[in-house]
């Protein structure tokens, strides 16, 4: 079966070669001035990714003329798909006015609003330019609010690239991660100073018992911990009942901040993974979804922590400058977006995500391959394993060739995935059923 597997492997990425030649000059000439042709780690593929020309709606139209129907959308980023007619006449609007100015503008005040409306523990909210960003400003509070030096993370856990979120991300299976139940802190990036590692505990997820012992013997020195509620970056591993409420009492207890990651789950529901499971953070990370398809990001949380950047006072504690916080481009397409995600719109894509785990479980069921299809809202997830992983090490083991073959028989039948992916609002039953039959006929071809 591996055999069989890995032959038609190296058939469908020969067939996407072919059909792909202006996009395969266009990566060899990207390497003469890109290193190795790439700006954004997560985008390359071998042997070379297609380059797209521009997006309309439900597709990517990349240089070789092919439409793929895309269910990356900007990584989670575009929920109303490409170029939505409101957001772009917004822009435009918006371009014709001004793009920056070095004085604040109304349309932040109205994001804010927005968002404090949607997102309850969000008393006060500052704005920046990347989801990297609010994760480094948030974790900067946690520590000048509460004067320890160490925060918490999740195993596996992907927090944007700054020094302490590059700790224990997404590492290699070994004895060097240390028991399940206590990890190690593992450096994942060249460049980390060895001190980086000192200063993040690194916590099992769903093991309540074990981060409790964890968060317990470190309390005194323990700023935050941080969690992506919904483990998007470390194999889409959902939380068990209870175990994010236990991980907010436990750090309540302790005296130590939860900074809720919402840079991905937000898009999960109006008010995000926080509505989902009835948990209010002390401080929250946005991005993606609340910029509406251009760079913006926010964080937020409990006014007295953000009182640390109030100018009003005695002027901030905190020093946070940025050219293009709160840019105005940014505040017209996020506002644009999230006024169009109405309750209805969330149910929609939900409705729509849920039958296509569904019918996608039916069809590996039928090709008697083990896999399970999770979801949250409009994300979902495959794991080609027995059962659905419950944290990082488990969702390691998820089956590398299995993804890598249905990758390239679903791009070369033009369907735009990565091991999943997320539903955007142009979306519809047509769709659901194109992704369906496509996978269907991939397995067709492989038996």
């Amino acid at each position: 079966m591996r055999e069989r597997l890995q032959k038609s492997l190296d058939s469908l990425v020969a067939k996407y070669v072919a059909n792909n030649p202006r996009s395969q000059a266009m990566c060899e000439r990207a390497k003469q001035s890109l290193p190795g042709s790439n700006s954004r780690s997560g985008l390359y593929f071998h042997p070379f990714p297609p380059y797209i020309s521009h997006g309309e709606g439900t597709d990517l139209i990349d240089l070789d003329g092919h439409s793929l129907l895309d269910f990356v959308n900007q990584a989670t980023a575009l929920i109303l798909g490409h170029a939505h007619p409101e957001v772009v006449n917004a822009l435009q609007e918006q371009v014709a006015k001004g793009t920056a100015f070095s004085r604040p503008t109304a349309l932040e005040v109205e994001m804010a609003e927005l968002l404090m409306e949607r997102i309850p523990s969000l008393e006060r909210v500052r704005f920046c330019s990347s989801g990297t960003e609010a994760v480094m400003n948030a974790i900067r509070s946690a520590k000048g609010f509460t004067g320890k030096p160490k925060i918490a993370k999740f195993e596996g856990a992907y927090h944007g690239t700054s020094e302490f979120a590059l700790v224990s991300y997404s590492p290699l299976l070994s004895d060097a991660l240390g028991p399940a139940e206590r990890p190690n802190s593992v450096l994942s990036s060249a460049g980390l100073t060895e001190s980086t590692a000192d200063g993040v505990i690194v916590l099992p997820f769903n093991d309540a018992e074990a981060c409790e012992q964890i968060i317990n013997e470190h309390a005194n020195e323990l700023a935050a911990v941080i969690v992506d509620p919904l483990s998007t970056g470390a194999g889409f591993t959902l939380p068990e009942d209870g175990f994010l409420t236990k991980l907010r009492e436990m750090t309540i207890g302790e005296d130590v901040l939860l900074i809720f990651d919402e840079i991905i789950s937000f898009r999960s529901a109006r008010g995000g993974a926080q509505e989902t499971y009835n948990i209010q953070p002390d401080l929250t990370c946005l991005a993606k979804v609340i910029a509406g398809g251009v760079p913006g990001a926010a964080f937020g949380g409990r006014a007295d922590i953000l009182a640390l950047y109030d100018p009003t006072t005695t002027g901030p504690k905190i020093h946070h400058a940025g050219t293009f916080n709160a840019n105005p481009l940014a505040m017209v397409a996020g506002l644009t977006t999230l006024r169009i995600m109405t309750p209805d719109a969330y149910d929609k894509i939900a409705g729509l995500t849920r039958r296509l785990a569904k019918e996608l479980k039916s069809v590996f069921d039928e090709a008697g391959v083990e896999a399970q299809v999770t979801t949250a809202g409009s994300l979902f997830k495959v794991h080609f394993m027995p059962q659905a992983p419950s944290n990082y090490r488990e969702a390691a083991q998820n089956d590398g060739l299995m993804h890598n073959w249905l990758f390239f028989a679903l791009l070369n039948q033009g369907i735009h995935w990565r091991e999943g992916g997320n539903v955007s609002m142009p979306m519809d039953d047509s769709h659901v059923d194109r992704l369906v039959s496509a996978v269907t006929n991939a397995f067709h071809q492989l038996y």
